[in-house]
């Protein structure tokens, strides 16, 4: 069986972008290539000051670096620009289920104000069950702007948690955390439960530098070799306990013992796994997904960067079936 691109994967953060080219052959998918790119501070999606040319610069860029011809590609939507539902229809015609998951839909999101993106994906039609994805407007647009200005074409946005379930199958959480947002994705009957939390490793940041009177990058530079040893205990513990509460709302239906995976950039906080295998009684991984495994890069420099490629690895499986 002759290997066949899947489309690129892109992981478009606050600080980094990271594009995936990923193969499926008969042995399952496989990572071909990673590139990664910096991002001015801030200059993610949310940011004003950059702009979707910008962004649509740098993964140009970076599909150049990685030297592929394949030219479509999949984007991530999550919380708290995204929702996910499920919901349970009677029999009715495609035009009337479209009507009823628009409905549904604003039952959700009575806080937005801005509209709305709506799609219905059967679970079991049989049973009348249906997974109900629901995105803010400006995030579609901010997402889909941004590849138009690129050689690409997006044929997808997929959420955080479907992207992340389908590479990380074991689990029954995956926590991520990034620079200001973590994230805990719950796995079950029907779609995922994702809960989220306006804290990440940039808190953390600012407790070293804070407590030592260092300036940002110092900051950073110690907190990736030393962790908080002698500076941002408190910040970890606060970014800890956050992480750990929503966890608890997650797994408040699982034994104690439950399997999660940690991932993102914040991932690597040396002690926060720990952390949170004290708080939950889980057992916290920081796993390398098979996918990544491979001839493309070495093992050791795969599992050093598991925690921030994962994501977009995940993006680049979509539309594949499990096995």
């Amino acid at each position: 069986m002759k290997a066949r691109s899947l489309p690129l994967g892109i992981d478009i953060g606050s600080t980094r972008i990271r594009v995936a080219a990923v193969e499926l052959g008969e042995n399952g998918a496989r990572l071909k290539a990673v590139a990664v790119r910096d991002v001015a501070s801030g200059g993610g999606f949310e940011a004003t000051a950059c702009g979707p040319q910008y962004l649509a610069t740098l993964i140009d860029e970076a599909v150049a670096e990685i030297g592929v011809r394949e030219r479509r590609c999949v984007c991530a939507l999550g919380a708290p620009h995204a929702r996910l539902r499920t919901v349970h229809l009677p029999r009715m015609t495609a035009i009337e289920r479209e009507r009823a998951a628009r409905f549904e839909a604003r039952r959700h999101v009575e806080d937005w104000t801005d509209p709305i993106a709506v799609r219905l994906h059967p679970l079991d039609e049989g049973r009348g069950m249906f997974a109900l994805g629901i995105a803010r407007g400006d995030a579609v647009a901010a997402r889909a702007a941004t590849v138009r200005r690129s050689r690409l074409r997006l044929i997808a946005l997929d959420h955080e948690s479907f992207a992340l379930g389908r590479i990380l199958r074991d689990y029954e959480a995956i926590v991520d955390v990034g620079l200001d947002r973590s994230s805990v994705h719950a796995f079950g009957s029907g779609v995922p439960t994702t809960g989220f939390a306006p804290i990440g490793g940039a808190a953390v940041t600012l407790g070293i530098e804070e407590d030592l009177s260092l300036d940002r990058q110092t900051a950073e530079h110690r907190k990736l070799v030393l962790g908080t040893v002698g500076a941002g205990e408190l910040a970890r513990t606060a970014l800890a306990s956050e992480v750990a509460a929503l966890l608890h709302g997650a797994l408040r239906a699982k034994e104690t013992g439950s399997r999660v995976a940690l991932v993102g950039n914040g991932a690597r906080l040396r002690g926060l796994a720990n952390d949170l295998e004290s708080a939950c009684g889980a057992i916290v991984d920081m796993p390398t997904a098979a996918a990544l495994r491979g001839e493309a890069y070495p093992d050791d420099v795969v599992a050093a960067s598991a925690p921030e490629w994962t994501l977009a690895v995940g993006l680049a499986l979509w539309g594949v079936r499990a096995s």
